[in-house]
């Protein structure tokens, strides 16, 4: 998908206009640029993106150092109005140019998807400044006393790197935060699809003060790599797999530097035997689970059910997913696009394929576009499993495909304890209309968010902070919690003079 970079440009091809962001300066990469290709296609090069090299990621991180105290010296309500300003901005001119055609491209999710979340930005970026001055407000221990008293202040400078399935809305979720409690930003857009987050993070660098915002790109990991392991870094914020974040957290050791890490999940839903299979239900389950073909961290990767509904409810599943049509998210009849890579294709079929073998029944449903079935896409339809092995990579992986493989309980506090048997811990959901079974269950499955009847971007509140515990991250993004932690305390205190 990246490739080695080049210093040609197609001036023909769409995207080509991309550039880094430096100190408030629109500059190419001084690496050449390197081609991004189109999932639904990938003969066909969307663009090329600029390369930073070594010289430039040091610039961009002296910018960020320069423009800091300047920053810092803001009121929060000064930071939050210049943001969601900025955020406003940079939507309309994303839109302006035709940023979500582009991001389905580069990308492959669907448009009416592109579209939504480039809408999310100004949103984001309102409801991350509303919440703010609660955030960031000095505290008193005792009421009424001037000490002791704690602040919280910013880091500094904060490495923001994104993930390559919702990087323009996390781009605004982790700016807005970041920039809010007075850090300055050097943001890393994913290398396989960063063409519309250079637009929206160039845009945003574009409407703040020269440095507060700047913006690189580059192929591979290699630039990302030596962004985290930077000495001029104060924190780093990753969302991404958890070899990346061990990776991350180990370049972040030589200097001790603090990480925000959100790793993703096998996120597990247990429907309970008071629920009924219906239509309602099945499309819940569908599109918690098979949005942007998968590849959400939050989407359902196990489903758990009574061991005599089993079939049932993959009848039902499949039956749903028969309107599915896989192809060009360009195209008014696409319901799902491709995968992103064709490593991530490669590895969610070879996890089938496993299970498959182990004595899985793996049934697939919907259709492939004629108009992209010869296109060499890197398309899957999608996959219902069951009866698959509890141990096998399929059960214990994050796939992140549109696999869901069902498995059978016969008591629910069975599916709790099989629920809770993953090393992640993002989300899980409980499906019951009885309040009392809800109640019990919920406090007991080990996740950082856990939903009733509801599950993924549904379950989700951006006024609450969203993250995991075990290899699901370490921090939290959005609510409170989610400024705060782009902040470090200090505590203030003091005692009389002696005499």
């Amino acid at each position: 998908m990246t490739g080695s970079p080049t210093t040609t440009r197609d001036s023909t091809t769409a995207g080509d206009e991309a550039v880094l962001t430096i100190a408030g300066t629109p500059q190419p990469g001084a690496a050449g640029t390197y081609p991004v290709r189109n999932p639904a296609r990938p003969a066909e090069v969307v663009g090329h993106a600029p390369a930073a090299d070594l010289a430039q990621l040091d610039a961009a991180v002296s910018a960020a150092w320069r423009a800091g105290p300047q920053w810092r010296a803001l009121g929060v309500a000064e930071r939050v109005c210049a943001v969601a300003a900025a955020a406003t901005a940079a939507g309309e001119r994303l839109a302006a140019h035709d940023g979500a055609r582009l991001y389905t491209r580069e990308h492959g999710k669907v448009l009416s998807e592109a579209n939504f979340e480039i809408s999310t930005g100004p949103g984001l970026a309102a409801l991350i400044g509303s919440m703010a001055e609660a955030a960031l407000a000095p505290e008193q221990v005792d009421p009424g006393a001037t000490y002791p008293r704690l602040h919280r202040e910013p880091f500094g400078v904060a490495a923001l790197v994104l993930p390559f399935n919702w990087p323009l809305a996390l781009t605004m979720t982790k700016l807005a935060s970041a920039l809010t409690a007075g850090n300055t930003a050097v943001v890393k857009v994913p290398p396989t699809c960063p063409l519309a987050a250079l637009q929206l993070a160039g845009a945003l660098a574009a409407a703040l003060p020269p440095g507060v915002v700047n913006v690189l790109s580059g192929p591979g990991s290699e630039l990302a790599r030596a962004l985290v392991a930077h000495p001029g870094i104060d924190l780093i914020s990753l969302t991404g797999g958890v070899a990346t974040g061990r990776a991350v957290m180990a370049a972040a050791a030589a200097h001790l530097t603090p990480v925000l890490l959100e790793l993703g999940g096998n996120d597990a839903a247990i429907i309970a035997p008071d629920v009924g299979i219906t239509d309602e239900l099945v499309e819940r389950l569908v599109t918690a689970t098979y949005t942007t073909g998968g590849q959400v961290c939050m989407a359902i990767k196990r489903l758990y059910a009574p061991a005599a509904r089993v079939d049932e409810l993959a009848e039902a599943l499949l039956a749903r997913c028969a309107r599915e049509v896989v192809g060009d998210g360009l195209a008014e009849d696409t319901t799902l696009g491709p995968l992103h890579t064709a490593a991530g294709r490669d590895r969610v079929a070879k996890l089938v394929a496993d299970a498959s073998a182990r004595g899985a029944a793996v049934r697939t449903a919907g259709r492939i576009r004629d108009a992209d079935a010869d296109s060499g896409g890197y398309f899957a339809l999608p996959t219902v499993v069951t009866a698959a092995a509890p141990d096998s990579p399929l059960a214990t992986e994050e796939q992140f495909g549109p696999v869901l493989p069902i498995f059978g309980y016969d008591d629910i506090d069975e599916a709790v304890t099989a629920a809770n048997a993953t090393e992640f811990g993002l989300t899980a959901s409980v499906w019951t209309g009885d309040d009392a079974l809800a109640d019990r269950i919920t406090p007991r499955l080990e996740a950082g968010t856990v939903s009733v009847n509801c599950h993924g971007l549904a379950a989700q509140d951006p006024r609450l902070p969203f993250g995991g515990c075990g290899q699901s991250g370490i921090g939290r993004e959005l609510g409170l919690d989610g400024i705060r932690a782009f902040t470090q305390p200090r505590t203030f205190v003091r005692h009389p003079v002696p005499r």
